[in-house]
């Protein structure tokens, strides 16, 4: 059937939420909504420096009836949505908690990116049972699409060992190394760009619960579907980030004991989010789960 994701990432360097998100269809599908999409680009759509017309949202936010537009052909042609969010001072605070006695923990430069990437690819992999029972075979192999940007160049030096990583069994899922294109081209990455700047807005002003109804309270328009709707939203949480950051700090022991102090040695805590995920079919959702040992956050290699 050939499955594609496009994903794109959304965050504000003046708030606190992170989030990578997008969408996932077949090829088919893509192409016939690529075609719709064209034809309002044409009437709404931006126009860059050399007379292309595209979308971004950062540039329609007083535009919302237009938007509307553009998200009822999401819904006639895009079947499944998702998002995977955090918060960047709870990854901070949990870093923070991370002690080695007599030592200093010598922390690189948060990769913030990479930290939501991981959190995207890991939990939505490991839904994918339940996501089965809805749209996507397990053994269905599903090819992600990214938005080009700086960080680029190590999630592709990087890949080969994040999949060795893996287990056997959750590495056939992944299609190749993610393809990162040109988000003024590539047609479906611009619904990636919609839907990831309405999850983070929701994020930011604290109406997280919006994202599995799809909620659109700014503007109203007919949709219509052509199978059921699925949502599903990851959300990590301060304490979700502490296994594996251990794991992380453990090259740094030298035979000692690793402390994860509590949460009260930290700054006061910030507002966050649900660290169990969502899926939405429709108008109905329900909460999943993760098994014991893979619900301290996303692996590390």
């Amino acid at each position: 059937m050939g499955w594609h994701a496009y994903i794109d990432e959304s965050y504000r360097p003046d708030r606190d939420a992170y989030v990578m998100a997008g969408c996932a269809a077949t090829a088919d599908e893509w192409t016939a909504f690529s075609q719709e999409w064209r034809e309002l680009l044409a009437r709404f759509g931006r126009v860059d420096e050399n007379g292309d017309r595209y979308f971004h949202m950062t540039e329609m936010v007083h535009r919302t009836e237009e938007v509307g537009f553009f998200y009822g052909a999401m819904r006639r042609h895009i079947p499944l949505y998702v998002s995977a969010r955090y918060n960047r001072s709870d990854y901070e605070r949990a870093r923070r908690r991370i002690y080695i006695p007599g030592a200093w923990v010598g922390w690189d430069a948060p990769r913030f990116y990479w930290v939501a990437f991981q959190c995207l690819m890991d939990k939505f992999q490991l839904e994918r049972e339940q996501l089965a029972a809805h749209l996507i075979p397990v053994d269905e192999t599903i090819q992600f699409h990214m938005d080009e940007t700086y960080d680029s160049k190590f999630v592709n030096r990087i890949w080969p060992e994040y999949l060795q990583n893996r287990s056997y069994s959750m590495r056939s899922r992944y299609g190749d190394v993610p393809i990162f294109e040109n988000d003024k081209t590539t047609l479906p990455l611009q619904a990636a760009d919609l839907w990831a700047w309405w999850v983070r807005q929701w994020c930011d002003s604290g109406e997280p619960e919006r994202i599995g109804k799809h909620d659109f309270a700014e503007f109203v328009v007919g949709q219509t579907k052509k199978r059921p709707r699925v949502t599903i939203d990851i959300a990590f949480t301060e304490d979700d980030f502490l296994s594996s950051l251990e794991r992380m700090a453990s090259s740094q022991t030298a035979g000692r004991n690793i402390l994860v102090l509590p949460r009260s040695i930290s700054e006061v805590d910030a507002a966050r989010f649900s660290s169990t995920g969502q899926v939405a079919v429709e108008n109905r959702s329900f909460r999943f789960g993760l098994p014991p040992d893979e619900r301290a956050g996303p692996k590390e290699i």
